[in-house]
Protein backbone atom coordinates (compact mmCIF):
# COMPACT_ATOMS: atom_id res chain seq x y z
CA UNK A 1 0.00 0.00 0.00
CA UNK A 2 2.68 2.53 0.21
CA UNK A 3 2.79 2.85 -3.61
CA UNK A 4 -0.98 3.99 -3.48
CA UNK A 5 0.30 6.43 -0.25
CA UNK A 6 3.35 7.90 -2.32
CA UNK A 7 0.83 9.30 -4.96
CA UNK A 8 1.03 6.41 -7.45
CA UNK A 9 -2.45 6.33 -8.98
CA UNK A 10 -4.54 2.91 -8.35
CA UNK A 11 -5.10 2.56 -12.31
CA UNK A 12 -1.35 2.67 -12.65
CA UNK A 13 -0.81 -0.10 -10.21
CA UNK A 14 -3.70 -2.10 -11.66
CA UNK A 15 -2.23 -1.71 -15.14
CA UNK A 16 0.69 -2.76 -14.34
CA UNK A 17 -0.87 -6.01 -12.54
CA UNK A 18 -2.68 -6.85 -15.61
CA UNK A 19 0.63 -6.51 -17.75
CA UNK A 20 2.03 -9.37 -15.53
CA UNK A 21 -0.90 -11.40 -16.13
CA UNK A 22 -0.34 -14.10 -18.37
CA UNK A 23 -2.54 -13.69 -21.55
CA UNK A 24 -3.98 -16.36 -24.32
CA UNK A 25 -3.32 -15.21 -27.49
CA UNK A 26 -5.01 -17.81 -29.13
CA UNK A 27 -7.87 -16.75 -31.20
CA UNK A 28 -10.23 -17.88 -33.86
CA UNK A 29 -10.08 -15.45 -36.07
CA UNK A 30 -13.02 -15.92 -37.90
CA UNK A 31 -15.98 -16.83 -35.82
CA UNK A 32 -15.71 -20.68 -36.55
CA UNK A 33 -15.67 -21.43 -33.22
CA UNK A 34 -19.52 -21.40 -32.69
CA UNK A 35 -19.52 -24.53 -35.37
CA UNK A 36 -17.64 -26.54 -32.40
CA UNK A 37 -18.48 -25.13 -29.58
CA UNK A 38 -16.59 -23.07 -26.71
CA UNK A 39 -15.38 -26.40 -24.91
CA UNK A 40 -14.56 -27.89 -28.49
CA UNK A 41 -12.51 -24.99 -28.94
CA UNK A 42 -10.59 -24.60 -26.19
CA UNK A 43 -9.94 -28.54 -26.72
CA UNK A 44 -8.06 -27.87 -30.07
CA UNK A 45 -6.46 -24.79 -28.47
CA UNK A 46 -4.68 -27.30 -25.83
CA UNK A 47 -3.85 -30.41 -27.91
CA UNK A 48 -2.46 -28.51 -31.13
CA UNK A 49 -0.42 -25.69 -29.06
CA UNK A 50 1.26 -28.29 -27.61
CA UNK A 51 3.61 -28.82 -30.42
CA UNK A 52 4.37 -25.35 -30.88
CA UNK A 53 6.88 -22.73 -29.73
CA UNK A 54 4.59 -20.21 -29.51
CA UNK A 55 1.14 -21.71 -28.33
CA UNK A 56 -0.38 -17.84 -27.17
CA UNK A 57 0.49 -16.73 -31.33
CA UNK A 58 -1.37 -18.91 -33.05
CA UNK A 59 -4.31 -17.88 -34.83
CA UNK A 60 -6.97 -20.53 -35.80
CA UNK A 61 -9.73 -20.23 -38.44
CA UNK A 62 -12.10 -22.70 -40.28
CA UNK A 63 -13.00 -24.61 -37.05
CA UNK A 64 -15.57 -27.82 -38.21
CA UNK A 65 -16.63 -31.39 -37.04
CA UNK A 66 -14.90 -33.78 -38.62
CA UNK A 67 -15.88 -37.51 -39.21
CA UNK A 68 -15.48 -39.76 -36.13
CA UNK A 69 -15.44 -36.85 -33.30
CA UNK A 70 -12.62 -35.27 -34.79
CA UNK A 71 -11.76 -31.53 -35.28
CA UNK A 72 -10.45 -29.98 -37.88
CA UNK A 73 -9.21 -26.71 -39.18
CA UNK A 74 -6.07 -24.85 -40.15
CA UNK A 75 -3.89 -22.59 -37.63
CA UNK A 76 -1.54 -19.93 -38.44
CA UNK A 77 1.99 -20.49 -36.18
CA UNK A 78 4.78 -18.83 -35.86
CA UNK A 79 8.06 -19.69 -36.47
CA UNK A 80 11.41 -19.81 -34.18
CA UNK A 81 11.70 -15.43 -35.46
CA UNK A 82 7.75 -14.89 -34.41
CA UNK A 83 6.53 -14.43 -37.51
CA UNK A 84 3.75 -16.15 -38.63
CA UNK A 85 4.26 -18.65 -41.30
CA UNK A 86 1.06 -19.03 -43.16
CA UNK A 87 -2.24 -21.47 -42.33
CA UNK A 88 -1.28 -25.39 -41.84
CA UNK A 89 -4.24 -27.84 -41.55
CA UNK A 90 -4.58 -29.67 -38.22
CA UNK A 91 -6.57 -32.06 -36.71
CA UNK A 92 -7.26 -32.90 -33.20
CA UNK A 93 -9.16 -35.68 -31.74
CA UNK A 94 -9.84 -34.75 -27.87
CA UNK A 95 -11.37 -38.23 -27.16
CA UNK A 96 -7.80 -39.97 -28.03
CA UNK A 97 -5.96 -36.97 -26.24
CA UNK A 98 -4.46 -36.51 -29.77
CA UNK A 99 -3.94 -33.30 -32.28
CA UNK A 100 -1.21 -32.65 -35.12
CA UNK A 101 -0.80 -29.74 -37.71
CA UNK A 102 -0.43 -31.85 -41.19
CA UNK A 103 3.25 -31.95 -42.11
CA UNK A 104 4.79 -30.69 -45.44
CA UNK A 105 6.99 -32.31 -47.83
CA UNK A 106 10.64 -30.98 -46.25
CA UNK A 107 9.12 -31.94 -42.60
CA UNK A 108 8.34 -35.84 -43.84
CA UNK A 109 11.71 -35.98 -45.53
CA UNK A 110 13.67 -34.80 -42.86
CA UNK A 111 12.21 -35.84 -39.68
CA UNK A 112 14.43 -35.91 -36.37
CA UNK A 113 13.36 -38.88 -34.43
CA UNK A 114 11.13 -42.35 -35.43
CA UNK A 115 8.78 -40.49 -33.11
CA UNK A 116 8.57 -37.77 -34.75
CA UNK A 117 7.74 -39.47 -38.02
CA UNK A 118 5.40 -41.79 -36.38
CA UNK A 119 3.73 -38.88 -35.09
CA UNK A 120 3.05 -36.60 -38.87
CA UNK A 121 2.21 -40.36 -40.25
CA UNK A 122 -0.42 -40.80 -37.55
CA UNK A 123 -1.78 -36.93 -37.74
CA UNK A 124 -1.52 -37.47 -42.22
CA UNK A 125 -3.92 -40.96 -41.79
CA UNK A 126 -5.87 -38.88 -38.98
CA UNK A 127 -6.30 -35.77 -41.57
CA UNK A 128 -7.18 -38.39 -44.38
CA UNK A 129 -9.41 -40.03 -42.90
CA UNK A 130 -11.58 -37.23 -40.86
CA UNK A 131 -10.94 -34.09 -42.38
CA UNK A 132 -10.05 -34.37 -46.17
CA UNK A 133 -13.04 -34.08 -48.50
CA UNK A 134 -14.25 -37.58 -50.87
Amino acid sequence: MRFIDRGVPAALLMLALAAVAPASGQSVTDGSESAVGAENAAAVFALIGKGMKDPASALYARLRRGRAGALCGEVDATNRMGTHTGPRPFVAEPAGGFGGIVPDAPELRNPSSMAQYQVMQRTLDLYRANCAAE
